[in-house]
């Protein structure tokens, strides 16, 4: 309960031991306290009791706390401070949370989990709490509480499977969409060795609440959308590649391939595109990858090129040519690895690519299809860089061995 005195609220604890009336005071103290507790048991063959956690955290205080936010809210008149407030609830909060799924990891069956869970769901209550009234104010970009990433990805799947079968029992039945929406939302897990933010886990989540809504079933509409989006994610990136370049094989003359790029860069440009949101926020936004990928197209046919040959084009004789037994999205990763590190100088990529192309051989061809190594120039898969590792880590014994 809370009582004034001597002029300073305080609130009443069960034990008589008596707090000020500070939300963020109350969560430090019961962070302090629980790693108290979890730096002196084993939680496998000790786990915490029923009677401990009551003493750690006050069941009804924590059902208070949306209650005490907004009360001590009233008190603080600059945005700054606001802010300041806001950010430490959620710190302690997000800290708070992941020393319970801690222990709910190693207390699957004990009595005091029961008590655990309630409290931690009271708590992502009031994380959801902060982030609808004071959005302006909550930080995107803190880590995530496992708990809330777990029950999150768990929607996430949810929403992607019913997105898929929507456009499988539509008109649109396009299974690249389809394949698209498995690969980058069911397959694939939020959490990374690192964790992931809150922007990340919220980004997925209203990304596919859009693509879920009725008036959205066109090629069109969708491609919208993931452009405001900014769906960044790889394998949407290299579909538009291939869809640029389809198109690009159809024209004949370097003013119509001109004019169909520019066209296209206009359209995307115009799309508004909402600020700080991405797939992946290690790489460059979806308008930009697209963007480079045209300008070095434009530039490409304005020298004079003639770009995307013709099959009947007489090709580099093979005796020529470097054998090699790597794939083309190996062959297109080592070349990226040349040119962000400057061995390769050239001051265009679209034709250092092209040459590429002609010169070698993979395992698997004797012809590589420029369009195919260009896009995954610009677009590599995580795998493929997996590999790539793996393979740069035995250059390096052999280097000790030379």
């Amino acid at each position: 309960m809370i009582k004034t005195e001597n002029g300073t609220k305080t609130i009443k604890k069960v034990n008589n031991e008596n707090y000020p009336a500070s939300v963020t005071y109350l969560l430090y103290k019961w962070v302090t306290r629980f790693d108290a507790v979890l730096n002196h048991e084993d939680l496998e063959t000790a786990p915490v009791t029923l009677e401990t956690l009551q003493n750690i955290v006050d069941q009804q205080l924590a059902g208070n706390l949306q209650r005490l936010i907004l009360d001590e809210m009233i008190g603080r008149n600059t945005p700054g401070d606001k802010e300041q407030f806001i950010r430490t609830v959620q710190l302690m909060l997000t800290r708070l949370l992941n020393r319970f799924g801690y222990c709910l990891d190693k207390m699957t069956n004990d009595p005091s989990s029961n008590l655990l869970k309630e409290l931690s769901q009271t708590l992502l209550n009031t994380i959801h709490f902060l982030q609808e009234y004071y959005s302006a104010y909550f930080d995107m970009n803190e880590k995530a509480p496992t708990l809330l990433i777990s029950i999150h990805e768990a929607k996430i799947r949810r929403l992607a499977q019913e997105l898929t079968n929507k456009w499988s029992n539509s008109s649109l039945a396009n299974t690249d969409l389809i394949e698209l929406i498995k690969n980058g939302f069911i397959d694939t897990s939020t959490n990374g060795d690192d964790g992931c933010t809150y922007r990340q886990l919220f980004y997925r989540k209203e990304l596919l609440l859009e693509l879920l809504k009725g008036n959205n079933d066109t090629i069109e509409t969708i491609s919208k959308i993931f452009y405001h989006f900014n769906f960044n994610y790889s394998g949407y990136v290299r579909g538009e590649f291939k869809r640029l370049t389809s198109q690009l094989s159809s024209l004949s003359t370097k003013s119509e391939r001109v004019n169909m790029l520019r066209t296209e860069m206009k359209m995307i440009n115009q799309i508004p595109a909402r600020l700080q949101y991405a797939y992946d926020e290690n790489m460059p936004s979806l308008k930009e990858q697209l963007s480079v990928w045209i300008i070095e197209e434009i530039s490409y046919c304005e020298a004079g090129f003639v770009a995307h040959l013709s099959n009947n084009t007489v090709s580099t004789d093979t005796e020529c040519k470097i054998h090699t037994t790597l794939s083309v999205a190996k062959l297109a990763v080592l070349i990226r690895l040349l040119v962000v590190d400057k061995i390769i100088i050239n001051p265009a990529v679209a034709p250092m690519i092209r040459t590429v192309a002609k010169t070698f051989t993979t395992l698997q061809r004797e012809e590589i299809s420029f369009g195919s190594l260009e896009t995954k120039y610009h677009a590599p898969d995580k795998a493929t860089i997996n590999t790539m590792k793996e393979m740069l880590q035995k250059w390096i014994n052999i280097l000790g061995k030379l």
